[in-house]
């Protein structure tokens, strides 16, 4: 009888171990990407970009600014940095939408940014203010920005609302915003 305890005993801190080092090795690859598990937000997504490559999005601690990470393995080590912060602008930013687009025949990542600023001049309110940036895969090295707003003034703007007419940001969403991409520098 007590030679059952004790086996029963070993087989349950056999298997509580066996568990622990799954879900360590699972939440490890799960969030090998910026340096607060708990603040992400959008991802991590695998970026084939780079080996073993990952992107992500996390809430800065105060949750009014979002920073995007990448981490990739280089040289049989572990390479994280972050890649870009979007700010607070008179209203937390929202990321909309994140996707993978080539620009010009070269991948790139694409990122939707909102801030609800609700501004009012005259007769227009201003519900929104969206802006499009997009980053360009240094291979082995990370991303650098490629086209912004400052860039490309198409890639950034207003939704309005005028004597009751809403006129959406023409950019407001990842098919828009690939097919301008497309049409504008190709493939």
């Amino acid at each position: 009888m007590k030679m059952n305890y004790m086996i029963r005993d070993k087989v349950k801190r056999c298997v509580l171990m066996f568990f622990s080092l799954l879900l360590l090795t699972f939440s490890t690859a799960i969030y090998a990407c910026g340096d607060n598990p708990n603040a992400i937000i959008h991802g991590p997504f695998k970026d084939k970009s780079f080996f073993d490559g990952r992107v992500c999005f996390q809430n800065t601690p105060d949750k009014r600014n979002i920073d995007f990470y990448l981490s990739f393995n280089k040289n049989g080590e572990k390479y994280s940095s972050k890649v870009d912060t979007f700010f607070y602008s008179d209203a937390p930013v929202e990321l909309m939408s994140v996707f993978f687009t080539p620009v010009n025949g070269v991948r790139n990542i694409v990122v939707l940014l909102r801030w609800h600023v609700n501004y009012k001049n005259n007769d227009t309110e201003y519900s929104y203010y969206y802006e499009v940036k997009t980053y360009k895969a240094i291979k082995g090295e990370g991303y650098v920005k490629n086209l912004d707003g400052d860039k490309e003034p198409e890639l950034s703007g207003y939704q309005t609302k005028n004597n009751g007419k809403i006129t959406k940001f023409l950019l407001d969403d990842a098919a828009k915003i690939k097919k301008f991409l497309h049409d504008k520098y190709g493939e």
